[in-house]
């Protein structure tokens, strides 16, 4: 198949391109500058410049996506300061308008499948409980401003006739891997500035990035058409995953502070994208660390 993908300089996206290469298909990455463009040059990749969030690629999105068979959307611009709601807004917009953009374009291009990237944290807290992808997302107004534009872009998707587009909607855990947060937290944990809110006992749903990626190749086919799967590995305690990683670095643990209110807990199953999609996380979620550790 033909593969636009919006997104393609990113963390995922520099793990996807190669993979989709691999498995016979080409490549037309929407890029922001020839610059970045060149992370993922490769035979078979067609670069096509553009921003999702202006005006002149609104307009030449339809002709960018001609001729593709399919559409993946997993351009995002995730703040480096989470906390701070106002830096949200350009993956909002991603979200939201980048989301509505690439729907039109894809329809109106005919292509036969639409992979929409979303998020595992956009369900509510669960504590011990498993959520599937039957779990209502998060629509309390603490947490709006991350869960509201997910709601909003998913709904958008599963208003389209998934006879016309065959869409499918991939909720993934929190990447890990060269590139992600796994970095600052490695880091943070050598410089010993990491303390672990509350008591660490909530669940976080990890996903290595190059497993994420072979969930999008395999959500293009028939048996993902209008439906919502979490891609995720086994679920692990926040704090038993940091002791983890500190044994590796040969770092101290991190102190908790249980003055603090625990995080949501996100305890995901990946039972349905196993049983319909054929996929399953095959790289261990602390590779990257060891293997780092063992560089000369």
């Amino acid at each position: 198949m033909h593969v636009f993908v919006a997104g393609a300089t990113g963390v995922l996206g520099r793990a996807l391109v190669p993979r989709l290469l691999e498995q016979g298909h080409t490549v037309r990455a929407l890029v922001r500058s020839p610059e970045r463009g060149q992370m993922i040059r490769a035979a078979g990749v067609e670069l096509v410049s553009g921003d999702l969030l202006t005006e002149t690629t609104a307009q030449q999105l339809p002709s960018l996506v001609r001729g593709c068979d399919a559409v993946v959307h997993i351009a995002t611009a995730i703040p480096r300061n989470p906390t701070d709601a106002s830096a949200w807004e350009p993956t909002t917009r991603l979200r939201t308008e980048g989301t509505r953009l690439l729907l039109e374009a894809a329809q109106a291009a005919g292509a036969r499948y639409y992979v929409q990237q979303s998020i595992a944290i956009a369900y509510p807290d669960g504590g011990e409980r498993w959520l599937d992808e039957t779990t209502p997302l998060d629509r309390s107004p603490q947490r709006s401003t991350i869960c509201g534009p997910v709601i909003t872009m998913e709904e958008m998707v599963q208003a389209v006739n998934p006879a016309e587009l065959g869409w499918c909607i991939l909720r993934g855990g929190s990447f890990v891997g060269r590139g992600t947060a796994q970095d600052t937290l490695v880091a943070r944990l050598r410089e010993g500035r990491l303390v672990v809110i509350c008591d660490g006992s909530n669940f976080i749903s990890p996903i290595h990035v190059a497993d994420m990626a072979t969930a999008i190749i395999a959500a293009l086919q028939p048996a993902a058409v209008g439906r919502i799967f979490n891609i995720v590995a086994t679920p692990v305690r926040y704090g038993e995953y940091v002791d983890h990683i500190a044994a590796l670095l040969q770092v101290p643990p991190p102190p908790r502070d249980p003055s603090m209110p625990c995080p949501p807990s996100f305890r995901c199953s990946n039972a349905a994208a196993r049983r319909l999609l054929g996929w399953q996380p095959t790289h261990d979620i602390y590779e990257d660390v060891v293997a780092a550790q063992n560089q000369p």
